[in-house]
């Protein structure tokens, strides 16, 4: 009786499991558009994320980390200013230059 009510506990526990799984887990990709406190860099980041969804930069993150790396110097120093501006959108921040 005991070995039933702890077979009987361990599969409500598992397909309790399961549903919660099923619920907050999806198949298709979930994009994120960075917020409108995102610094120019984290909004520009977001916008050629993942690769081939921009055509500005279709390699996304890896092709401007190696754009910035070919310039020589470290590529936090070559963003920087930029990284400090909160324009709150993708075509302010591009306006800014």
């Amino acid at each position: 009786m005991r070995r039933l009510a702890v077979i009987v506990v361990l599969g409500t526990t598992f397909g309790l499991l399961c549903l919660f799984a099923s619920r907050t887990t999806s198949a298709t990709t979930t994009f994120a558009d960075a917020g409108s406190h995102a610094s120019c860099i984290g909004i520009e980041s977001s916008s050629i994320s993942p690769p081939g969804s921009s055509d500005e930069f279709p390699g996304g993150r890896a092709e401007i980390s190696h754009f910035l790396k070919s310039l020589g110097g470290p590529p936090g120093a070559i963003v920087s200013g930029t990284a400090k501006l909160h324009l709150g959108s993708h075509a302010a921040c591009d306006a800014a230059g």
